[in-house]
């Protein structure tokens, strides 16, 4: 009970006692039936003898707002007839879309299939680091990260990415965009930084928050990453996303990894690796990361769980090169912000070997999605349409000659199937309408929807019926 008492008012404090649970009765705050504390117990909470207590509950049983119970203690009565004046609480308004959202297919880039997530073997990881009881796990955390899972971390990136590192170079925080503020909070001064256009909105709004000075540099599906427009920028950090670049799919080509290496040791610059979804690759042999080639200790490496484990972990990591690495030492204030529990049953869930039997459960499974869209666009939509992206990840993009992406967006909306533009991705609203695609996740939707809205796009976009 938050009973604010003024012990030094002229009010007695039994009447406060009284006025306090008499409002909050007739508000409807404190429902009808509802067990009110004990006299010993709210006499110890506010610091008061056990006869102004019960002088209060006296008045509100003799005026009838309570009842007393034989050995049971006091109750609230419903009060008949009382009208509430007082203003209620202003709500939000319920989204008046919600029903029918229920029965829509949502082609929302992001979601990940949970239908398969190890539900049994994830709880008795968690249940493992709770019985442990070792201090560190029931305390705040070590700021840079629960040193088992960094050790776990770097093995797996060793061993799947190709990346050399130390535990003590992995840094843990809660979701990518926080992985941005830290690395921005490492640099001496606001840095200059070059952002892939199109390219993640989320990161891109980062780093204006922090003040920092951006530059696009162009990406398209012909050509790939402009490098000559990064050597001809002012920038002296880069953000990429080489092994999946986000959104239009593509895969940077190891000579333009090669230059933009080049390129930050020339400049004495960094570059951030976003490697959000590199464990997802349907096609060709594995691209080795671009911090995997770096001999230079330019590459910032950003890796997620979000989507080869569990989004609701929010468990993110870096790598950081080494003259960084006595920056964050030297200057880090801040306390981790993934629960320690959580990191616990995550290193024993990667130590077990849990998490890569997961790992290549979940690549046959969206695999198979991947291919149930591909052939059901063929299928449906055939020459109508260009597929790009579709390679890696768990979304691709479809261009569409000739037809507005946002007209297509509303015309499946009002068929009760979502789909999304990639426009929010673009610096600018003015690209040609061929370079706004479709983007379509995948990853969360079930095989029979992925066949059945590919169809339901195909007659509402173009007429086609179903074959």
């Amino acid at each position: 009970m938050n009973i604010f008492l003024q012990k030094d008012n002229k009010i007695a404090v039994y009447k406060q006692i009284y006025d306090y649970f008499r409002t909050e009765i007739l508000k409807g705050n404190i429902k009808e039936g509802t067990k009110l504390p004990s006299i010993r117990q709210l006499a110890s909470d506010l610091h008061v003898s056990k006869n102004t207590v019960n002088e209060a509950f006296q008045q509100l049983l003799s005026e009838g707002y309570i009842e007393s119970k034989q050995k049971k203690g006091y109750w609230s009565v419903k009060i008949e007839g009382y009208v509430q004046e007082e203003q209620k609480a202003v709500l939000f308004p319920i989204d008046e879309n919600k029903e029918e959202e229920k029965g829509s297919i949502d082609f929302q880039y992001g979601d990940i299939d949970v239908r398969h997530f190890p539900t049994k073997v994830w709880k008795k990881h968690l249940g493992d680091s709770v019985d442990a009881l070792e201090k560190e796990i029931m305390m705040y955390g070590k700021k840079q990260g629960h040193p088992p899972l960094r050790k776990e971390i770097a093995r797996y990136l060793y061993q799947s990415r190709g990346i050399h590192c130390h535990p003590d170079q992995i840094v843990i925080a809660a979701g990518t965009q926080n992985i941005i503020r830290l690395i921005v909070s490492l640099l001496q001064e606001r840095p200059h930084v070059a952002m892939e256009n199109p390219g993640y909105d989320g990161v891109k709004n980062i780093f204006e928050k922090e003040g920092c000075t951006l530059t696009p540099i162009s990406v398209n599906r012909i050509e790939g990453y402009c490098i000559e427009e990064l050597e001809n920028s002012d920038c002296n950090l880069a953000y990429v996303t080489p092994s999946h670049q986000f959104p239009l799919g593509m895969i940077m080509p190891i000579t333009k990894r090669l230059s933009l290496l080049k390129w930050a040791e020339k400049q004495n610059a960094f570059i951030i690796e976003d490697d959000y979804d590199s464990e997802f690759r349907y096609e060709g042999a594995p691209i080795p990361s671009l911090k995997g080639l770096d001999r230079v200790d330019r590459v910032i490496y950003a890796g997620t769980f979000s989507k080869s484990f569990l989004p609701a972990a929010r468990v993110s990591y870096m790598v950081l090169p080494a003259n960084l690495l006595e920056i964050y030492h030297a200057s880090q204030k801040e306390s981790q912000q993934v629960s320690p529990i959580i990191q616990s049953a995550l290193a024993r869930f990667l130590e077990n070997g849990d998490f890569y039997r997961h790992l290549r459960k979940m690549r046959k499974v969206y695999e198979e999605k991947r291919r149930i869209v591909f052939e059901s666009i063929y299928k449906y939509m055939g020459k109508q349409v260009e597929i790009i992206g579709e390679k890696a990840g768990l979304h691709l993009l479809l261009f569409i000659e000739g037809k507005n992406p946002d007209v297509l967006k509303e015309k499946a909306k009002a068929n009760k199937i979502k789909v999304y533009t990639a426009a929010p991705y673009y610096w600018s609203n003015n690209q040609v309408e061929k370079e706004r695609p479709i983007l379509l996740g995948f990853g969360g939707l079930e095989k029979g929807e992925l066949e059945n809205g590919i169809s339901l796009l195909a007659q509402i976009w173009f007429g086609n019926k179903n074959e």
